[in-house]
């Protein structure tokens, strides 16, 4: 675990590291050297085909051209890929921290605050100082200033007893200012911690389970020269494994140069014949990922109809009125659920005749970016591709959000949100994607506890950092957009982990972990927040300040409260039922309920980069 002070920050010469990694990429050019004179000097020099035409010289030849390759892609890995990426990627991250807590410490300094505790929790209170000056009525000029007071000019004058009065307010501005420096230098130095691990993890990796070497000269050449062009070597497959597992230590942006450094075949044949290897994982492309995926789910279906079978079966043979019957009944009917879950979402996404299936209101096809039934089921599905957008949007939901609605209510809340960035984006491409890659609460008693978000905190940031790795050209204009839970999540993965994003809109929020916008990792000015005037959510803020809230910081964005109760004497169903209504289109079905079409507008706006239009 990282050991790095706040003090190891703000000295570190990152632009050392940086130079560290850019001598690997220098070290592998002067060692392509080597390979580049087997070609010349070798195969189209004296052992040249003009020289010497003959079965056993054209194997010598593939052979020694095969092996350059190899040794070209090793080293291209490790120095290139792994080694200079790791030391750049490091660099860069703690650049990013420092630059914040350059301008942070001055301020802690400032207001005469000291910072306490262990590094990896640290606390920033008030100096003995500024606490003797509070208590002997003559505070600082700045806390005068936030609190709107006079600085006495004696002890017995008016203002010196006003701020006697004021006492209480002195302390309480005080220490909120000191908290809010607290949360923002915890934040600083936790991502800075995680870069540190990372870094170190990656190269301990490599250390510990070295590139295994070219393959060697000898009779079984012909097997590696077809193992070598047209399938999967074994090491090629061990590394995709390892990087399935999480066992690798490379990050997505490394994980995207390693599978563009593959050869097509070795590509093609990881999708056909290790899909599982290929579609969870983040930088990968969103192509083989979907192709990878719906193989997955495909087969994950064919399974579980063995499964219910097998376990209907089982049944017959057990007495109904045992614990043992009833416990394997729970267990199928939890199969069957899964099984249908599935085959909905698989039919949501998929065509009759077997090719991806396009969203009814934008015409974008669907890509299916990962599923799972463990615990509330998880599903990551885009409309539209991010790897060629010129926007994306991850919709983040929250309580109750499980696999049925992956091909329900949920998905068709995400169309929507495409939909309008369609509708309002000027004509840019913006694809859609729903994030629901964590367990979610499945309550709200569940919901005020911050497990769920801390548990997928880092599935998010490595969702985020894909987005980066595998994007075509120049990077997408790429929102977060949390809904209930789902912001706290955002909030979660922002402030402890760091996420890439350029926009987090934080719809309907119970709290994001933390109480003030700069400690998001984001800019502040990039941070948006509604609430409706009627939802219920306002009244039970449990994971931190509302980010709806002036002292939160921030921006906000008006929504509307378009459900009204059915019966004027259900006066909580209106509170109620808009904390979901952000999305509601028109139904003239129900002329009571109208769109909120304000809500929707801006975060389109936002979305789509016209920050300026939001109201």
């Amino acid at each position: 675990m990282s050991e790095m002070t706040w003090e190891h920050l703000r000295d570190l010469d990152c632009g050392a590291v940086r130079t560290l990694g850019e001598s690997w990429k220098t070290y592998v050019d002067q060692q392509l050297a080597h390979t580049e004179r087997l070609r010349t000097d070798v195969i189209d020099g004296h052992l040249s085909v003009e020289n010497y035409e003959s079965d056993t010289a054209t194997q010598v030849r593939d052979q020694i051209g095969m092996t350059a390759d190899r040794y070209e892609d090793d080293l291209s890995d490790y120095a290139s890929t792994r080694i200079a990426t790791t030391l750049l990627e490091a660099a860069d991250a703690f650049e990013k921290e420092q630059n914040e807590l350059k301008e942070l410490i001055p301020l802690i300094e400032q207001h005469d605050f000291d910072i306490e505790g262990p590094h990896s929790e640290y606390d920033v209170n008030l100096s003995g100082d500024l606490h003797q000056a509070i208590l002997t009525l003559n505070p600082p000029q700045w806390l005068c200033d936030m609190c709107g007071v006079k600085k006495p000019d004696g002890f017995w004058d008016w203002d010196t007893l006003k701020v006697l009065f004021d006492s209480v307010d002195l302390y309480g501005t005080a220490i909120g200012l000191a908290g809010q420096y607290q949360d923002w230098l915890r934040s600083v130095m936790s991502r800075a911690h995680d870069a540190d691990d990372e870094a170190a993890a990656a190269l301990s990796e490599m250390r510990e389970n070295p590139t295994e070497l070219p393959p060697h000269l000898g009779e079984t050449y012909d097997d590696l020269v077809d193992d070598y062009k047209e399938g999967v070597t074994e090491e090629v497959a061990n590394e995709a494994q390892a990087i399935a597992d999480g066992t690798s230590g490379l990050s997505p942006e490394q994980v995207n140069q390693w599978w563009e450094n593959l050869s097509e075949s070795e590509r093609q044949a990881l999708i056909d014949e290790h899909p599982e290897w290929v579609g969870p994982v983040d930088g990968i492309p969103v192509e083989s990922r979907d192709t990878a995926n719906r193989t997955l789910l495909g087969n994950e279906i064919d399974s579980l109809a063995d499964r219910i079978t097998a376990k209907e079966q089982a049944l017959q043979g057990m007495d109904p009125e045992s614990e043992e019957y009833e416990k394997a009944k729970a267990e199928l009917d939890d199969l069957k659920q899964d099984r249908t879950d599935l085959a909905n979402l698989q039919d949501k996404i998929t065509n009759d005749d077997g090719t991806p299936a396009a969203s009814s209101q934008t015409g974008q096809d669907y890509f299916l970016l990962g599923f799972d039934t463990e615990g509330s089921g998880k599903a990551i599905v885009s409309i539209g591709n991010p790897d060629t957008a010129d926007n994306v949007n991850a919709y983040v939901p929250g309580t109750g959000s499980n696999l049925s609605g992956a091909s329900a209510g949920l998905l068709n809340r995400a169309d929507t949100m495409a939909f309008d960035a369609q509708r309002l984006g000027g004509g840019d491409e913006t694809a859609t994607v729903l994030w629901m890659g964590y367990d979610a609460p499945d309550t709200l008693i569940e919901a005020t506890d911050d497990k769920w978000a801390n548990e997928g905190a880092d599935d998010l940031e490595s969702f985020t950092q894909g987005i980066r790795a595998t994007a075509e050209g120049e990077p997408s204009n790429f929102s977060l957009t949390g809904h209930s839970y789902g912001t706290t999540m955002v909030g979660t993965a922002a402030a402890q982990e760091g996420v890439e994003a350029d926009n987090l809109i934080l719809v309907a929020s119970p709290g994001t972990s933390v109480d003030t916008a700069s400690a998001l990792g984001v800019d502040e000015e990039r941070v948006w927040a509604s609430t409706n005037d009627e939802d219920v959510i306002q009244y039970g803020p449990v994971h931190g300040e509302a980010p709806v809230n002036e002292e939160f910081g921030g921006n906000t964005f008006t929504s509307d409260s378009p459900r009204e109760s059915s019966e004027w004497w259900k006066f909580w169903e209106g509170p109620m039922e808009n904390h979901s209504s952000y999305w509601d289109q028109d139904d003239p079905s129900t002329p009571a309920n109208e769109g909120n079409d304000i809500s929707r507008d801006n975060q389109a706006y936002v979305v789509t980069g016209q920050e300026g239009r939001v109201r």
